[in-house]
């Protein structure tokens, strides 16, 4: 395979650093950024060198691949046309809106046969790498990711735009089947929830405590996990990993190391990913059914958060 077109559709925040990387990559040819606002698609294009559209339809045709990174009630009919122009897809997670519309695009990705990749960038954070090396039965899981509000993402409550990370992370670790869901979020500078509190219980025994905010002043990313012969904190923002090993003795002690790993740019190592698996024809690491499955416990938190403040009323 030559050098691999691809788009950028959507170049806010998040969606302009999309096009920076693919710009950089060796064998990626960045065909073309997409914005309906005109400014931010011309501003993008001439900082990459590339050409702008205001419509992602003027995309069809001349590219191999595209980076989807629009609000997600937009996911499904924009993924759903490059879909069936037989283009691969990196979708920014949350995947869809709904778990029909997921399915919707797991068909007819299966169908056009080509690379649907979701964009949940912690997977690919150094320390998350490393920490799937040594997480073999966790019976404890405690999550934060909490920061300042942000105008961004505003579509979506926190549980969609935070707490889906650690969901999708969990369930990579756990490897079982939720059973048990409990969940507390309240709107505070928003319509929808801007602090959240779930509690998972896994059919294998694991217990799981997730806590999502966007109204802390400090931005905290972190993760404890415990398993019965050692206990492992992680700091995403920091990219280490503190790994406490209990030692066989009469009084129990725990032994601290910290494993030695090459940090590196997660969106970036993601998008390489993506190239590599549209060129290769991979199964990424993060296909359309991890997608779903993190979209699903998702929705079902949102509908105890909606349950328990009902129950308030």
């Amino acid at each position: 395979m030559g050098v691999t077109k691809v788009g950028v559709i959507g170049v806010g925040y998040l969606g302009q650093h999309h096009a920076r990387i693919y710009s950089e990559l060796p064998q990626v040819d960045l065909v073309g950024v997409v914005d309906i606002n005109s400014q931010r698609a011309i501003e993008v294009a001439n900082r990459y060198g590339t050409t702008p559209f205001f419509d992602y339809r003027d995309l069809f045709g001349k590219v191999d691949a595209v980076s989807i990174v629009v609000p997600t009630v937009l996911h499904r009919s924009i993924a759903g046309h490059f879909l069936e122009q037989g283009v691969n897809i990196l979708i920014e997670k949350p995947v869809t809106t709904t778990l029909e519309e997921a399915k919707e695009l797991m068909e007819l990705a299966s169908r056009k046969k080509v690379v649907l990749q979701v964009g949940h960038i912690e997977r690919f954070n150094s320390a998350v790498i490393e920490l799937s090396k040594i997480i073999d039965h966790p019976v404890f899981i405690d999550c934060y990711r909490m920061g300042p509000y942000s105008k961004r993402n505003v579509d979506v409550g926190v549980v969609l735009d935070l707490m889906i990370h650690d969901i999708d992370i969990v369930m990579s670790m756990v490897k079982s089947r939720v059973t048990r869901v409990s969940a507390f979020g309240y709107p505070v500078f928003s319509r929808e929830e801007d602090i959240a509190n779930a509690q998972l219980l896994f059919g294998n025994g694991c217990i799981v405590n997730l806590t999502a905010s966007r109204i802390t002043k400090k931005k905290i990313r972190r993760m404890e996990v415990t398993q019965i012969d050692s206990f492992v904190s992680i700091d995403y923002l920091e990219q280490e990993l503190a790994v406490y090993r209990k030692t066989p003795s009469v009084f129990p002690d725990m032994l601290m190391e910290r494993p030695v790993m090459q940090k590196g740019e997660p969106l970036r190592l993601e998008l390489e990913h993506f190239v590599r698996c549209v060129r290769n024809g991979e199964r990424p690491l993060v296909g359309l059914e991890e997608g779903k499955d993190a979209l699903e416990i998702a929705l079902k938190i949102l509908e105890d958060i909606k349950n328990n403040q009902d129950g308030e009323k």
